[in-house]
């Protein structure tokens, strides 16, 4: 019933998984139907691959101290926005029911919004970086950017309307530059939806031949793993979802969950990154939409655990 099994060898995981773990196919298809359809109309999206959300799973249950970077500053409404902190706060709470020391980073612009995401879903604690040897002082070794800015060609930020965003964006992506200069045993996973995020440096030459208009705003910033979405909070829902399955454990949040983060951002003065109005908005689609993705995320993790225990 399951179709086609994906086998992950994961030897040497905190959660003594000596034995494979499997998944199956259709159901990381399926997943992948709910948060990179392409459906937003982006680009990034359409790049997606199976490959890439498995690679993604192998780091984040291979990693012991996962740090994870998030925090987007909308310039034009002088507010961070409502995506990223939300994905942060439910992959980190999830990371941490598997016992994993997990923390979250932002600027000092985005701390309020990103603090009331995860204080809200009872997640990890958020710690303010405005430089990058202040997120290599935890010791990760593995920095997960979620809907982070990430440099482009020139040595800049921008967002995807072309705006030069340098000017309120502390540099948290040299942190892998960094730990490189360093020899330091850190891998990276980048959760995005436009391609400017720190991490989607690996679709670079994709999406300026395919979306050469939004060149200027490519982030060069590569990573060991890379999700391509069509919302960033989404695909870390989509990543949660897929380790609920691998692992046998529910560990995505609900649709009041959902809501609860949402009205917590915006008491803090959280921003749309579309449509600039504090609106319980990501990315201009209403917050209905992701509860209507957590929701079929749900229901297919608890059709997963089913089968799984009738040996299907």
């Amino acid at each position: 019933m399951m179709g086609r099994r994906l086998v992950f060898d994961m030897f040497g995981s905190k959660f003594d998984l000596k034995r494979h773990l499997i998944l199956g196919e259709e159901t990381l298809k399926e997943v992948m139907s709910l948060v990179s359809s392409g459906f937003t109309g982006r680009e990034l999206s359409r790049f997606s691959k199976t490959e890439d959300f498995l690679k993604a799973l192998k780091l984040l249950l291979s990693s012991e101290r996962p740090l994870i970077i998030t925090g987007f500053f909308v310039a034009e409404a002088g507010a961070a926005e409502t995506d990223g902190p939300m994905g942060a706060a439910v992959l980190g709470r999830a990371l941490k029911a598997l016992g994993k020391r997990a923390l979250i980073a932002t600027d000092w612009r985005c701390r309020g919004v990103t603090e009331a995401a995860s204080f809200a879903l009872k997640g990890p604690k958020v710690f303010i970086a405005s430089k990058p040897k202040h997120i290599l002082k935890f010791n990760p070794d593995l920095l997960i950017f979620i809907e982070r800015p990430g440099r482009a060609r020139d040595g800049r930020y921008y967002n995807m309307r072309g705006i030069d965003i340098t000017d309120v964006t502390d540099p948290l992506d040299d942190a892998l530059s960094l730990a490189e200069d360093f020899f330091l045993k850190v891998r990276s996973l980048g959760i995005g939806d436009g391609g400017n995020e720190a991490g989607m440096g690996n679709f670079l030459q994709k999406l300026a031949l395919s979306a050469p208009e939004f060149g200027r705003c490519l982030s060069v910033v590569k990573s060991d793993g890379a999700i391509a979405c069509d919302v960033s909070n989404w695909g870390c829902y989509g990543l949660v979802a897929l380790l609920s399955c691998l692992l046998k454990k529910d560990l995505l949040h609900d649709e009041g969950e959902e809501l609860h983060m949402m009205l917590a951002m915006l008491d803090a003065e959280a921003r749309d990154g579309k449509t600039l109005e504090r609106s319980p908005f990501v990315d201009g689609l209403p917050l209905s939409l992701s509860q209507k993705v957590v929701s079929r995320l749900r229901e297919l993790i608890q059709r997963y655990i089913a089968e799984g225990r009738r040996g299907g």
